[in-house]
């Protein structure tokens, strides 16, 4: 079986065929409209396909090129392909101002052109280039607070976009994040514990906290930590490395509603997918300390240079001041918190103390056990409050935070709900629980 096979139509249609793994065997299917491949990602078709053996790869693909033949399709070589893409008339406007930009850069060096004649795009091109020459030192991120970098990431400044007249590289390959998909292998995601002032964060990597949708990525398809499988556009998710992430869907704070009923659509809505992003954090399968999982991913995430997959930036703490600084200027901006990770510690599948959540006020999650009836309404149809069970087996009551919404709705014995609470108190019960959310089932 070849690697890889171009077929071109009329260098207006194109279908590639990739060999991604031979154990198991993988195939990546992609197929578009030349002329608006790069401009509008949404026309492309991807799949991933995965074979028992080699013999019956090799002969549905055989199937394929031959449908594909009849169809009017030629097939090419590797050497051919940048020739057929520069057939096609693209723009060269952004071409000719890279060039004469850097000649004018050039000529500046050499004191024969100063500031005043450069343009004023051009001008902020080169402040741009300056400032991400201030760099934190081992993270290659601009100097800036959580907060910042989080918005750099998500308005794409972290990261290089699609190149709209140029070939994407490095589609779908593995980019050593560890193995690739395999039906066999299961996951349990990494779950952070609560920061205690006992406990220096000096050293660990910090990042701000996302209200997004956990998320884990097989390399082929994408579960939520409970196993809930979603549907998303295949523009989505092109370029993305067959190997394991673990982050979150997320939009920017405050927007965990409008995520989940996206996300959750049987057909998924392209419109809806545009401005969602795969915010990642982890690889969980690549058996190395945090700070080599969290370099690797950040360096495959910027070769892959899809808008939709974002590392999520970190920087180094300083200590429990810079902790409580950063935590102030997260929540101004409507942030939820802080995350540290210690740089040290490997991806283990339980609640860790290695993967630590602060902020003012703590959250966790508890199951409803019961009811309690309403006192002061005195209402047959509305609740006063729930009777919850937490991971660590204690039972209290949850009655503050809960709108009428809610107590009417009596959710169902056994659902889950995210409270937070002030600390605990000392026979380890939390301290002033309030209900902020149901939990959704399938998270």
């Amino acid at each position: 079986m070849n690697s890889e096979i171009y077929l071109v139509k009329q260098n207006q249609l194109f279908w590639h065929s990739k060999l991604l793994s031979s154990n198991p065997v993988t195939l990546q299917i992609r197929s578009g409209i030349l002329n608006t491949n790069w401009e509008k990602p949404e026309n492309l078709q991807i799949e991933l396909k995965k074979y028992s053996s080699l013999q019956e790869g090799i002969q549905e693909i055989s199937e394929m090129l031959k449908i594909k033949l009849r169809q009017g399709f030629n097939e090419i070589k590797p050497s051919e392909i940048v020739k057929t893409y520069e057939q096609i008339s693209f723009p060269e406007a952004e071409y000719k101002y890279e060039l004469d930009l850097k000649y004018k850069q050039f000529q500046q060096q050499k004191g024969e052109i100063d500031d005043k004649q450069l343009s004023k795009k051009e001008q902020i091109v080169q402040k741009i280039e300056k400032k991400q020459k201030l760099r934190q030192p081992g993270l290659g991120l601009p100097d800036k607070s959580c907060s910042e970098l989080l918005d750099d990431a998500t308005q794409g400044k972290l990261i290089s976009i699609w190149p709209k007249y140029k070939m994407r590289p490095n589609l779908g390959e593995n980019l050593g994040l560890g193995p690739t998909f395999s039906k066999s292998q299961r996951i349990s995601c990494l779950l952070a514990s609560n920061w205690t002032v006992s406990i220096d964060p000096k050293g660990y990597y910090m990042s701000e906290k996302l209200d997004g949708m956990r998320m884990i990525w097989t390399g082929m398809e994408m579960f939520t930590r409970n196993g809930y499988s979603l549907k998303f556009p295949s523009y989505f998710i092109e370029g993305w490395p067959t190997t394991y992430l673990d982050g979150e869907l997320w939009i920017k704070r405050g927007t965990f509603n409008k995520v989940l009923t996206s996300v959750r659509k049987r057909s998924p809505d392209p419109n809806a997918w545009k401005i969602i992003k795969y915010m990642v954090f982890d690889a969980p399968f690549l058996q190395e300390p945090f700070s080599d999982r969290y370099a690797k991913l950040k360096k495959a995430i910027e070769k892959i240079k899809n808008p939709h997959l974002v590392y999520v930036p970190h920087k180094i703490c300083k200590g429990k001041e810079h902790l409580a600084e950063e935590l102030a200027e997260v929540q101004n901006n409507g942030g939820e918190g802080l995350m540290l990770r210690d740089p040290d510690s490997l991806y283990d599948g339980i609640r860790s103390k290695s993967l630590l959540k602060v902020k003012s006020s703590l959250d966790a999650e508890a199951v409803i056990i019961d009811y309690i009836e309403d006192t002061h309404m005195k209402k047959d149809d509305v609740l006063g409050g729930f009777l919850v069970r937490n991971e660590e087996g204690l039972e209290f009551e949850v009655s503050l935070g809960l709108k009428i919404g809610i107590k009417k709705q009596r959710p169902p014995i056994g659902s889950k709900i995210t409270y937070k609470y002030c600390g605990l108190a000392e026979n380890g019960y939390p301290k002033f629980p309030e209900f902020i959310r149901l939990y959704p089932q399938d998270l």
